[in-house]
């Protein structure tokens, strides 16, 4: 489970490529608009059969990340309420950290 961190952030980087390559995408149909001819259309149809592969993979990681987000809100609700004074006693060392690693910058 270790990797789970930089999977999410691999997710994470893979949407934002889909979001370029559908915006890129889309920008090409756009600027197709008025060409005609059978090579046009073929492009055309290639295009936005691109979009839709990307718009679906999109719809699919983030759905993964919401499923991964409820599982870890889940997991750690689950943990505070088994382990109250334990996860007080987190809350506070972060807290301590917290305050010591601003009170350096001052």
């Amino acid at each position: 489970m270790s990797g789970s961190g930089n999977d999410a952030a691999n997710d994470g980087a893979a949407g934002d490529d889909l979001r370029d390559l559908i915006e890129q995408a889309e920008a090409m149909l756009q600027s197709l608009g008025g060409q005609t001819g059978e090579a046009a259309q073929r492009l055309r149809e290639r295009v936005q059969a691109t979009i839709g592969s990307a718009r679906s993979r999109l719809a699919s990681l983030e759905g993964d990340a919401r499923a991964l987000t409820d599982h870890a809100a889940d997991t750690a609700d689950r943990y505070v309420r088994g382990n109250p004074w334990a996860a007080v006693a987190i809350a506070a060392a972060a807290g301590v950290i917290a305050g010591a690693l601003l009170s350096r910058r001052r």
